[in-house]
């Protein structure tokens, strides 16, 4: 039950249960407060592993109480956040982003010399404002996970202190991440105006009763203002504009982390804001999100192809396959939510296995990051070169991969819900991108002279991006593990208003 707070009148069980529900993102504030604490008591550089291997525990324990809440979960503390499965879903998916985050992260700041313990917690502070997104049942909810998650990436942008390009990323985007929030805040200002309450039932129930988004110009303004700021967030064009200029400025394990899981962020808050607030007004926001998604799919592309910066070549293909993930939420489907969901998690092994090579390619200083850079590195280790190649073939859409079967999945609820148009542009973009993505997979098996072979691939970027090649393929042959849990993690969610 919710409604569980402590009080004069309060009832100790009630609470107890309601703080089980967020049993996960308990878990990640203690250990953020602990790594915190161990920050200020050791000092020496020992310190730096210590702090990488409790964060790492602490989320392998957030895992394991998502586990433990799945199936068990429902609405709590007068309904503002739920432990349903969707939000164990998208749980397990952020702390998982985090460990291999953590673990790529350790050499790279012990090359740059850069404290472990204040990255490490301003990691956990942002899979904490993640999970809130993900598990929230209400407005006021939704925008404080938002605001967490998004200030504790301004300063990690930056955290390369003494470098002006950082410290450019991390203004940009302070600046234009500021802008997307004011956007979302006044949008969700207008919804409640329009509806008279906060809470996405509450919201459903007064759309349910008569009102029309068409005959509510609030309403309209309202959830038009929450699109653009979330198309902001999720790198959508034509809102994409700072992707590119932070990715290639901030440091590469904070460019992967967030290539990743802002977008599944993103997309945990339209599905909680859209399909389970104002499903009945589906004709409307999804064709506001089949436009976004068609000129996000066009523009990602087009300009990837020009890139000579493998970091900006991945930002614009991250741009790209937002436009792809949101085919199966603007579906307003139970298969095509699911699509989305399991392209989201193969998309994690996808796009952050390539980042890992990318920064563990080091030359003294600690990082390179133009595509020539990958020049023969299909030589001197072949198992990253191969790992390399699988990963762009999936992101490219290459069967057997991960890739392929998330796209035909993702096409086909589009065409299904009537998109063809959008499916059509997005199937030929899908060959567009073949260009580029094979571009990068020629230069890692391009011969090269033994004494132009500065960079190495060092050895836990060989092991992570060989598990997530690995992965790619497996979950291309058998999609059927992710997939059921997908549609499992739908239930309650979207249980009446998806077919």
């Amino acid at each position: 039950m919710s409604g569980g707070f402590i009080g004069p009148y309060g009832n100790v069980a009630y609470a107890l249960g309601d703080s089980f529900q967020i049993l996960p993102l308990i878990v990640i504030t203690a250990g953020i407060l602990l790594i915190v604490l161990h920050g200020i008591i050791e000092r020496r550089q020992s310190a730096h592993l210590s702090s990488s291997l409790l964060a790492i525990l602490v989320l392998i324990l957030a895992i394991a109480s998502s586990i433990v809440l799945w199936d068990k979960g429902h609405a709590a503390f007068d309904n503002m956040v739920t432990g349903d499965d969707f939000a164990q879903f998208f749980n397990v998916l952020f702390a998982f982003l985090g460990i291999v985050t953590i673990i790529v992260t350790y050499p790279y700041l012990r090359v740059r010399q850069l404290p472990a313990t204040e990255f490490n917690a301003l990691l956990l502070s942002a899979i904490a404002g993640m999970m809130v997104m993900a598990s929230s049942l209400a407005l006021p909810s939704l925008f404080v996970g938002l605001e967490l998650l998004s200030i504790s990436l301004y300063i990690l942008c930056g955290y390369t202190r003494t470098e002006e390009q950082a410290q450019e990323s991390a203004a940009k985007y302070l600046l234009m991440g500021g802008y997307a929030s004011a956007f979302v805040l006044y949008g969700m200002a207008l919804i409640y105006g329009a509806t008279g309450s906060v809470f996405f039932s509450n919201i459903a129930k007064a759309l349910s009763v008569g009102q029309s988004v068409l005959s509510n110009p609030l309403l309209l303004a309202g959830i038009a203002a929450v699109v653009v700021g979330f198309a902001f967030k999720a790198s959508a064009a034509p809102f994409h504009m700072w992707t590119p200029d932070v990715y290639e400025g901030a440091p590469v394990p904070v460019t992967a982390f967030m290539s990743v899981g802002t977008k599944a962020a993103a997309v945990a808050m339209i599905i909680r804001v859209f399909i389970q607030a104002v499903p009945q007004e589906s004709n409307v926001w999804s064709y506001m999100l089949a436009f976004t998604a068609a000129v996000t799919i066009i523009v990602g592309n087009m300009l990837a192809i020009r890139q000579n910066n493998i970091k900006r070549l991945l930002a614009y293909s991250g741009i790209a396959q937002i436009g792809y993930i949101l085919i199966g939420v603007i579906s307003a489907s139970r298969p095509g939510t699911a699509a989305a969901l399991f392209y989201l998690a193969v998309y994690l092994f996808m796009n952050f296995g390539a980042f890992v090579l990318t920064i563990s390619i080091t030359n003294g200083s600690g990082e390179k990051s133009q595509i020539s850079d990958l020049r023969g590195i299909g030589y001197r280790n072949p198992l990253a070169g191969i790992a390399l190649t699988v990963l762009m073939l999936s992101l490219a859409g290459f069967p057997p991969t991960a890739g392929f079967i998330g796209k035909v999945f993702l096409f086909t609820s589009g065409v299904a819900a009537g998109f063809t148009w959008l499916v059509f542009i997005a199937a030929i973009f899908s060959v567009v991108s073949v260009y580029y993505y094979l571009r990068v997979v020629i230069y890692t098996w391009t011969p090269i002279e033994q004494a132009e072979a500065h960079q190495q691939v060092n050895t836990s970027g060989t092991i992570l991006s060989t598990i997530t090649g690995i992965a790619v393929i497996f979950f291309g042959i058998a999609p059927a593990y992710v997939l059921n849990i997908a549609n499992t993690a739908l239930h309650g969610v979207v249980n009446h208003v998806l077919h």
